[in-house]
């Protein structure tokens, strides 16, 4: 299956999309500092980056079942501030099928490129899953989210 649904969240997703967040503990700690996270942070983040242009979205497989969630804002450059699939699907190459996928939807945009920021300063990184997908390493920046502060790259790919 290399096809997946890109649609938009609903209000019923929200539980479904804390399961993803939660099931993915070791990308919390090295991102929040946290281990978890509430619906009510979910129903935030969600607002937080539709007023500063960014799309939030779900991805479903062929049975509409919501397997990752993504966040990005469209321009010449696509800022792709986030593709989390749910830790229990992972390692199978569906992170790869599924941004190989966003890709071509953002080419279909007149997108020249893609920007990502990699947070690297732990083991189970994906940093090298990025490389993989053919991003470059640019330039070493702080992130800060949710008052938590961690050690990035910002990497991109011409497209």
């Amino acid at each position: 299956m290399d096809n997946y649904i890109i649609d938009t969240i609903d209000q019923n997703d929200i539980t479904k999309i804390l399961d993803i967040y939660n099931s993915n503990r070791t990308f919390l700690e090295n991102h929040m500092g946290i281990s978890k996270v509430s619906s009510d942070f979910i129903i935030n983040e969600i607002e937080e980056m539709k007023n500063i242009g960014f799309s939030s979205l779900v991805i479903k497989n062929n049975e509409g079942n919501i397997i990752g969630i993504c966040d990005f804002k469209i321009g010449d450059e696509v800022y792709l501030s986030l593709l989390m699939i749910d830790a229990n699907l992972k390692g199978n190459g569906l992170g790869r099928i599924i941004y190989n996928q966003l890709e071509k939807i953002f080419k279909t945009k007149n997108s020249k490129r893609i920007r990502i920021d990699v947070v690297y300063d732990y083991e189970e990184n994906a940093l090298g899953f990025w490389e993989k997908q053919g991003f470059v390493p640019s330039e070493e920046i702080q992130l800060e989210w949710n008052g938590y502060k961690s050690k990035a790259i910002k990497m991109y790919k011409n497209i």
